[in-house]
């Protein structure tokens, strides 16, 4: 709580008040789990040892207190964390709904769900996602409505009949006091003193009869959302797990989960992925469309240029060939897949395409200058003509990728581009070399000679 948070920043104001090298500190608590002190020196502690001395002294005052995860960081020296928490989950589920309680008991029924699978152990509920777990929690206890009833009892009946026993301020009256009336409270003070067992077992008077809370309820403890909370007018509740395995088969369990739910789920209430961590997600999956627009957009810009619809086909399907070497070589060397891996899509789309054209736009220009001469001398000429140049380009974009690759320090968007990128290119050669020929050769219409006219006026032999 924000008492106990300050509670917990105020006993270590009191140590740093003993020092009088500090100059001034500031304390910020911004909620009750987070809270920092900022402290500032003298000029003549400054130029001393001291800061370094305080330093280790508020790391060992930190350890003795405990009661939350301290950090001491500063003067350019390595800091000190005594972080214990224990992470949330990568795997999130948001909820929403326009009835709090009706929302609560979907989520609850998809954690059992969850829980059923063996690799899901642990499912928080929550009002909001957090990296770090919560460890707010709170006894609760789940009456069987039916055995209940059974019994002939209702719950309000059962909580009556708690309330004497467990209760606290409960509301007796008044009674005058010096200047105003007084409301008079009572609490239960055999209450304090039993456990989750004795709450159980004890024997309950209840309509004239003597039952145990263990024949229809049962206690757990298990984590309560600390807040409500409202998303477009609608009440929210956040799931998060982990799933002990590949995120592939922990994501494919998910999406069968939430499917099975959204059946039974009513008009008004919804449940869907959110922020997933791994790299495949249905907002990733909705950008590889923008593959498609990029092969139209060439596809337009070269029927223009070549002014025909079967050279931009060839230009087109060379682009898969290359894509075939960024599949490979990340099956290979078994690097995981991120948008390093879709950025080396379109840098391949840009240079696969721009030697394919340097090749074609030279073989039509032959074509127009030597129409007699067989094609395929003619794509030889242009192949010779233009490979330089395209070798160049391929060898210069290799080596300006390799420093990606170099080092312990591999960076997750950078080296998979890197990767992708140099299988696609030398896959690109192969392309160009045995498919762009085959789809671009063809024997030009044979021009038939023009025979001479023979003369209807023939001479008669002497």
């Amino acid at each position: 709580t924000l008492e106990q948070m300050n509670e917990l920043i105020t006993q270590m104001e009191s140590y740093l008040t003993g020092f009088s090298e500090i100059r001034q500190f500031q304390t910020s608590i911004s909620s009750p789990y987070r809270a920092s002190i900022y402290i500032v020196f003298t000029k003549a502690a400054q130029k001393t040892y001291f800061p370094y001395q305080l330093k280790s002294d508020i790391i060992r005052k930190a350890q003795t207190l405990g009661g939350g995860s301290w950090s001491v960081y500063g003067l350019e020296d390595q800091g000190f964390n005594n972080d214990v928490r224990e992470s949330t989950g990568s795997y999130r589920v948001k909820m929403l709904g326009y009835n709090y309680d009706e929302l609560e008991q979907w989520a609850d029924s998809l954690k059992a769900q969850l829980l059923s699978h063996r690799r899901i152990k642990e499912v928080t509920i929550a009002s909001e996602f957090s990296y770090w777990k919560d460890d707010y929690s709170e006894f609760a206890i789940e009456v069987d409505k039916e055995r209940l009833a059974k019994e002939g009892f209702t719950i309000s009946q059962l909580y009556n009949a708690l309330n004497p026993i467990f209760g606290r301020k409960i509301n007796s009256g008044y009674v005058n006091g010096e200047r105003s009336l007084e409301q008079i409270y009572l609490n239960s003070q055999q209450g304090r003193n039993y456990d989750v067992w004795a709450l159980m077992n004890m024997p309950i008077p209840i309509g004239g009869r003597t039952l145990k809370l263990a024949d229809f309820a049962t206690v757990s403890h298990r984590d309560a959302p600390k807040s409500i909370a409202k998303e477009n007018q609608q009440y929210r509740l956040c799931l998060q797990y982990e799933y002990i395995g590949s995120n592939t088969q922990g994501k494919k369990i998910l999406e069968n989960d939430l499917e099975r739910l959204s059946r039974k789920l009513p008009i008004g209430y919804s449940a869907k992925t959110e922020g997933w961590d791994y790299y495949w997600n249905r907002d990733q999956e909705a950008s590889y469309w923008l593959l498609l627009l990029v092969i139209a957009i060439i596809f337009f810009t070269t029927s223009i240029l070549f002014n025909s619809l079967v050279q931009p086909l060839a230009i087109i399907f060379t682009i898969p060939i290359s894509f075939i070497g960024v599949f490979v070589t990340f099956y290979l060397t078994k690097i995981n897949f991120d948008q390093g891996g879709f950025a080396s899509f379109i840098l391949l789309c840009g240079i696969t395409v721009n030697a394919s054209i340097y090749i074609l736009n030279e073989y039509n220009s032959l074509r127009e200058r030597y129409p007699r001469r067989p094609p395929l001398s003619l794509y030889l000429t242009a192949w010779n003509t233009k490979i330089l140049p395209i070798f160049l380009t391929v060898v210069s974009t290799i080596l300006g990728f390799i420093p990606f690759m170099v080092g312990d320090g591999k960076e997750s968007f950078w080296f998979p581009l890197a990767t992708g990128t140099i299988g696609g290119l030398i896959m690109s050669i192969v392309g160009i070399f045995f498919y762009l020929p085959v789809f671009c050769l063809k024997r030009p219409e044979r021009t038939r000679p023009e025979r001479h006219r023979r003369s209807f006026f023939r001479k008669k032999p002497a």
